[in-house]
This record gives C-alpha cells, sequence and structure tokens, in this order.
C-alpha cells in the first residue's frame, strides 16, 4: 500500500513538473507567433490575431469541460463498435483530469494571457492611428472587449460542453484519430 502511495505521488510530482514546462513552452510559442503575426500586421490583421487567440481558449476551456463531465460508457460502447474517433475519445474520458487540465488550464488560460498582451499591440497599432489622447481610454476599451468576448464565450460554451458532452469528446476523438492509424 505505501509503495503505491509513493508511486502516486511520484506520478503526480512529475505531472507537475510536465505541466510547467509545457505551459512555459506553449506561452512561448504563443506569444512568439502572435507577436510575429502583429509586428507588420495591419488593425484587421491585429484583431483577427486576437480574435483568433481568444477563440482558441474558448474551445479549449469547451473541450476540457466536456472530457471533465462526460460519461465513458456510451463511449466504450462506441469504441466497441469501431466507431471512428471513439477509441481516442475513450483515452480522452480515461486521462480527463490530465487532458482537463491541459485544456482548461494550459491552453485555456494562456490564450487569456496571451490574447491580453496581444491586445496592447493592437491598441499601440490604433494609437498610431489616432491621437495619443485616445491611447488610455482605448486600452480600456480593447481590454474589456477581449475580457467580454473571453467570459461571454466560455460562458456559451458551457452549456454545450455540459449538456453535448458526449458529443464534443467524440468530434475531438474524431479530429484526433484522423492523425493516427485507428
Amino acid at each position: 500500500m505505501a509503495k503505491a502511495k509513493k508511486k502516486a505521488k511520484k506520478s503526480g510530482s512529475v505531472w507537475i513538473v510536465i505541466v510547467f514546462l509545457l505551459s512555459f513552452s506553449l506561452s512561448m510559442l504563443m506569444s512568439w507567433s502572435s507577436s510575429m503575426a502583429l509586428a507588420g500586421a495591419g488593425i484587421v490583421l491585429a484583431a483577427l490575431t486576437v480574435l483568433l487567440i481568444v477563440f482558441f481558449g474558448i474551445l479549449s476551456d469547451t473541450v476540457g469541460l466536456a472530457v471533465a463531465t462526460a460519461s465513458e460508457a456510451p463511449i466504450a460502447a462506441m469504441a466497441a463498435k469501431k466507431v471512428r474517433g471513439a477509441k481516442r475519445a475513450l483515452w480522452l474520458l480515461k486521462n480527463a483530469d490530465r487532458v482537463s487540465s491541459v485544456c482548461n488550464d494550459m491552453a485555456g488560460d494562456i490564450c487569456s494571457v496571451v490574447s491580453g498582451s496581444a491586445g496592447a499591440a493592437l491598441v499601440l497599432r490604433l494609437a498610431q492611428i489616432l491621437s495619443a489622447e485616445t491611447d488610455f481610454m482605448l486600452g480600456i476599451l480593447v481590454s474589456a472587449l477581449i475580457a467580454a468576448l473571453t467570459v461571454g464565450g466560455k460562458a456559451l460554451c458551457k452549456g454545450i460542453a455540459i449538456g453535448k458532452a458526449k458529443e464534443v469528446v467524440l468530434m475531438v476523438g474524431f479530429a484526433l484519430s484522423l492523425f493516427s492509424k485507428e
């Protein structure tokens, strides 16, 4: 019994290190790619980049919540019937704690932070066009808009993630099956 507890504790510690390193790497990658996209971008491309980051964060949170709330039994039955994507969906459900952590905590939270910094870059672009007196109000307006889109989008998708958890997990499983032999 004590050996099992030690193994579980070690596994948990390793997972924390992995999450830290993945979060750091993913955050750097997203920050770098959004900075590169915004470097020479016009206002429309900059706004679309911010919206894309917000959308990805909402989508990640939706998947994480669906995986945490879906039932294994119907997915297992579909996997037994060889429904495409069901095997991957079942894997997601069996690893729900980690999948939810990656989707909600890593991807979702990182997108929230990166969308804020991308929003700041958008404000700088807008400030170049408009007068300097508008910088302060523009910053407040853009950050409030990003926050409202993020929170509103997540609120909308929570109902979908909980009410249609099986369908969401199956769609993700199907998408993953396209990249592997199944």
